[in-house]
């Protein structure tokens, strides 16, 4: 029996231990001053798909508390600035679709986290085929789209406002999207559309049930070598196995089809942190076991 207790406790301390390694940090932006030096920003006039008519606007710093948004959950008093986008503005004639992707210039490789939080404002009496998008594993190519035009590399999630297409949540693995149905969804009926029982619960009430439409959400995506997990609000969405994770994070917008604003997308808070290596944790747990083993003989 003292032997289990003994092994409960190291096993314990090494998890304590872990989170102190995980909080490393590789990114970190708060998007309160002009970040927009460290990211490739790739649209419709310089990405692979685009149709060279870009109508996308990007703003670093943005001052959403001025345009009565209220503060992110993971933002400090005081705090005003958070990366702003939006698509099809103006106009919803010269061209069915329209993409914006800001890719972080650090390059990554390993397991980590990222984490960012996201308000899309949805105009409520109209709706829209608006998609914010979130990724990891990228090589900066081209921007994510996760219908036509197909377009991006590595993982990234891409979910609406408003829960206004078949697809609100839908994740894209190194080339091709995941449908709906499919078993990566954790949801009774493993679907895409906002009317789940898991989004539900996720957003309760509000101006569109079952969608962050209007209201702040936290994305958390979690990378290792066998799995990548999406959470909003700690709650668990999707999981999948791994393609490739090396390369850079991402964040973008996009309208799917004709249709113009006032819709758009605020990130706030980017942090990616190391996640350690399963190997990495058991020697934490020996450690943390010799050093209990120690304590209770002394």
């Amino acid at each position: 029996m003292k032997g289990n207790i003994l092994l409960t406790e190291a096993c314990l301390a090494a998890v304590a231990l872990s989170g102190t390694t995980a909080s490393a940090q590789l990114i970190s932006d708060a998007f309160e001053v002009d970040s927009s030096a460290s990211y490739t920003v790739l649209d419709e006039s310089n990405a692979t798909s685009g149709d060279g008519t870009p109508d996308s606007t990007i703003d670093f710093a943005f001052d959403y508390i001025a345009a009565g948004i209220p503060l992110a959950p993971n933002s400090l008093a005081g705090d005003t600035g958070g990366l702003r986008m939006a698509v099809n503005e103006t106009s919803n004639d010269a061209g069915p679709a329209d993409h914006i992707t800001a890719f972080h210039n650090t390059v990554l490789s390993g397991s980590y986290s990222l984490q960012v939080d996201i308000y899309m404002g949805v105009e409520s009496a109209g709706g829209t085929t608006e998609f914010s998008s979130a990724g990891i594993g990228s090589d900066a190519l081209d921007f994510n789209s996760i219908f036509t035009p197909i377009a991006g590399d590595g993982h990234f999630l891409s979910m609406t406002g408003d829960g206004g297409s078949g697809s609100d949540y839908r994740h894209f693995v190194e080339g091709t999207p995941v449908a709906d149905g499919d078993a990566s969804y954790r949801n009774d009926l493993n679907t895409t559309n906002a009317p789940g029982d898991t989004y539900q619960e996720i957003f309760p009430g509000g101006d569109f049930p079952g969608s962050p439409g209007n209201r702040w959400t936290t994305l958390t995506i979690n990378a290792t070598s066998s799995k990548v997990s999406y959470l909003l609000d700690g709650t668990t969405i999707i999981v999948t196995d791994s393609a490739d994770i090396d390369g850079q994070v991402s964040l973008g917008y996009g309208d799917m089809f004709s249709s113009v604003g006032p819709h758009f997308v605020v990130f706030d808070n980017l942090i990616v942190s190391e996640i350690p290596e399963p190997t990495s944790l058991a020697l934490l747990g020996m450690g943390a076991l010799g050093l209990l083993v120690r304590r209770r003989q002394s």
